[in-house]
């Protein structure tokens, strides 16, 4: 539970990122008495934050590198309907981050990651709990759990490794069978149902950029203060501190959280650090507000490669991996192209046409795990990104290790794991 630093000198801290992560370390550091000011020219939970599939996930202890994966590497290069893309141009760029992914997705590896995931993600529900309590947005989370539906048991062997990592850490799921999966899921079409994989524990949040305003909301009541200005450059001060400059002004402050997801990695190098992180961007297609009740919670159709979500805004499908990094253009044709998938998953969406799309960057590293923790040359330096497809689920906990330390608690959780130093 988050509480006021007791006994501790309050502190300066600068936050760069206004994404989930940054809005919820700012509460946390706020809660304990710091004086917090957050800089991204976007409003908070605008980028990335807002267009996931609302879901915090708990039990996803697998790594996205598995020899399944590795074995479809060629096809994400050639084939451009894949699950995943490499766009050429991009290809030599990130060969230092594939070689290290191609390493992660080894058996010793993948279960060591799976071992180091599983203490952050069985605490995130528990960590989003406390941080909502503080700003009163406990009704913004909700458990409908985590369902994925196969259209046959052959499709469904495919989870074996996800089962045996979950039974390996007692993850808590259920097996259903069709009659379970259309009780759950009626306007699911009972054609793609033989089989479900549930995970009841995990939280769901229809709004992810509302409950990031939330937890800013609650920072700013705090004191925390939000300047919408581009960093363009970050320095430690011999004197001891950091220094933050942005558009023409240098800021001082006594700490630098640095939470600004896949545009971490250039700040990580102004402060003498290293880190391998690229960008899997990712898009979703919303069908409007009167399809938000289609479904009961989020929904996986692996066979189809991807996600529906009943989100506040109506029914998201969301899919794509593409590696490409931060400029390239966005490239909607292959999520158009599931539209008829999801019209069939879904036949109530047969006559409703598309209202907006979407593309956002994921903070990936090449071993699955985010960086959390302080800089090897001091505390001065927090880093508090590369959470991947669990930005969501593993930001309240995030925080609650960068609040700790800031004051010097000692953590919940071993941070070794995810420190920088890894790389």
């Amino acid at each position: 539970m988050l509480q006021r630093l007791k006994g501790g000198e309050p502190l300066s801290a600068a936050i760069v990122g206004t994404g989930i992560v940054g809005c919820a370390t700012a509460l946390a550091l706020a809660l304990d008495g710091h004086q917090v000011t957050l800089f991204d020219p976007d409003a908070p939970g605008a980028g990335t934050s807002s267009g996931n599939a609302g879901g915090i996930v708990t039990g996803s202890v697998t790594p996205t590198a598995t020899p399944e994966v590795l074995r479809a590497l060629p096809s994400y290069l050639f084939d451009t309907s894949s699950p995943a893309v490499l766009r050429l141009r991009h290809s030599l760029k990130v060969l230092p981050w594939l070689f290290r992914f191609a390493r992660a997705g080894l058996p010793n590896e993948m279960n060591r990651i799976a071992a180091a995931l599983h203490p952050i993600l069985s605490g995130s529900l528990s960590a989003h709990g406390a941080l909502a309590a503080h700003a009163g947005a406990q009704a913004m989370i909700t458990q409908e759990g985590w369902l994925k539906v196969f259209a046959s048991e052959q499709a469904f062997a495919a989870t074996a490794l996800d089962r045996r990592l979950m039974d390996r850490f007692g993850v808590n799921y259920a097996i259903l069978d069709h009659k379970a999966v259309t009780d759950l899921e009626p306007n699911l079409n009972p054609d793609l149902c033989a089989v479900g994989f549930y995970q009841p524990d995990c939280g769901f949040v229809r709004n992810p950029k509302g409950l990031a305003q939330a937890y800013f909301d609650a920072a700013a009541r705090l004191g925390a203060i939000h300047l919408r200005q581009r960093v363009d450059g970050v320095a430690r001060r011999n004197e001891g501190g950091v220094t933050v400059h942005a558009e023409g002004v240098t800021h001082r402050f006594d700490r630098l959280v640095v939470a600004a997801g896949a545009w971490s990695a250039s700040l990580v190098k102004q402060l003498g650090d290293k880190v391998s992180l690229d960008t899997e961007r990712g898009y979703h297609i919303s069908f409007g507000p009167e399809t938000a009740g289609l479904l009961r919670g989020p929904l996986v159709l692996p066979g189809m490669s991807m996600v529906l979500s009943p989100m506040h805004d109506g029914l998201r499908l969301v899919s794509g991996d593409e590696l490409a990094g931060l400029a390239a253009p966005p490239n909607y044709s292959r999520i158009r192209a599931l539209i008829p998938a999801a019209r069939r998953a879904v036949p109530a969406l047969r006559d409703v046409s598309p209202r907006s799309e979407w593309m956002g960057f994921r903070p990936s590293t090449p071993d699955s795990l985010p960086v959390i923790g302080p800089s090897p040359q001091g505390n001065d330096v927090i880093y508090a990104f590369g959470h991947g497809h669990l930005g969501l689920t593993l930001s309240a906990i995030t925080a609650q290790m960068v609040a700790d330390t800031v004051a010097a608690r000692a953590l919940s959780v071993d941070p070794a794991p995810y420190l920088i130093s890894r790389f």
